[in-house]
């Protein structure tokens, strides 16, 4: 059974964030958890590139500015009412580093955080904070899509948990299936083949049936020892625009792809990972 507790919530008083909203308040009253929303000051001379650290710390009033953003984060977001009662904080560092280690020290079972707008533009929106998040985070985190639909406003109508042929997979399928569980939603896992996309050249046959059965026989072992019986589809292709063509097709309401991917080489899933939550039209959870 998926435990999530404690969810963290990064803020910057953006519309985006805003937008976030509703969808993590959904998240701790399915699931009985308290919320904390953190704002992380980063004080940087940005528009003053020839002085130094110090030097501008030094033109800067940084407890006036801590109790400006706490009264300001006080202010925020104070409906529905599983955000009214969260636990507010105001610290000052490097978002990308101060978010991962707040989630360990406070033992937070998920991070909610929004990435990238829905449309045109929004391959551009992934910032450079929320990767690093991504990276560096030992919990789950829950990337939002921002919409004008919100995804808390509907059912979760499929899972969807995109696949490779590391163990550490294993992870993801189980938090996929117990987050499915939890919503009665329905749990598919997809998995993509480069090697495969395109018209099949003469003489692949063999080799293709290959790299398909090789792909069952080790995703079945994975859904084994994860307690999991459910339909896998295999496509060839580019792994992030597959996996979200796939997305789109079976009408997923989220994704769910596994941390070991986002080290791997080969696998490319440094790239692929970062790719898929920015094409993505659904929510993505790294886990």
């Amino acid at each position: 059974m998926l435990d999530i507790r404690h969810i963290l919530f990064p803020v910057d008083f953006s519309e985006r964030c805003s937008a976030s909203a509703a969808t993590v308040a959904h998240m701790a009253e399915k699931f009985h958890a308290r919320v904390t929303m953190l704002h992380v000051m980063h004080l940087v001379p940005s528009w003053y590139n020839e002085l130094s650290a110090e030097a501008f710390a030094s033109m800067v009033d940084s407890e006036a500015l801590t109790r400006e953003r706490r009264a300001a984060l006080e202010d925020y977001l104070r409906y529905p009412q599983e955000l009214c009662s969260a636990w507010r904080v105001v610290v000052e560092g490097e978002p990308g580093r101060v978010i991962p280690e707040f989630a360990a020290n406070e033992k937070v079972d998920l991070i909610m955080m929004p990435t990238h707008g829905h449309g045109p533009f929004r391959r551009l929106l992934l910032g450079s904070v929320t990767a690093k998040v991504l990276h560096d985070a030992e919990c789950p985190v829950w990337t939002d899509v921002h919409a004008v639909e919100s995804y808390a406003s509907r059912e979760c109508r499929l899972v969807l948990c995109a696949v490779g042929l590391r163990r550490q997979d294993v992870r993801a399928i189980r938090w996929a299936a117990d987050y499915a569980a939890a919503l009665q939603s329905p749990l598919k896992l997809v998995h993509v083949i480069p090697a495969i996309e395109g018209p099949e050249r003469p003489g692949e046959a063999a080799f293709r049936r290959y790299l398909v059965e090789h792909a069952r026989q080790e995703i079945a072992r994975f859904q084994c020892e994860a307690g999991t019986n459910v339909e896998l589809i295999i496509e060839g292709g580019k792994i992030a625009q597959t996996v979200n063509d796939v997305a789109l097709q079976q009408k997923a309401d989220l994704i769910v792809i596994g941390q070991g991917s986002m080290h791997e080489t080969l696998g490319r899933l440094r790239t692929n990972a970062y790719a898929i939550i920015r094409e993505a039209s659904c929510p993505v959870v790294r886990v």
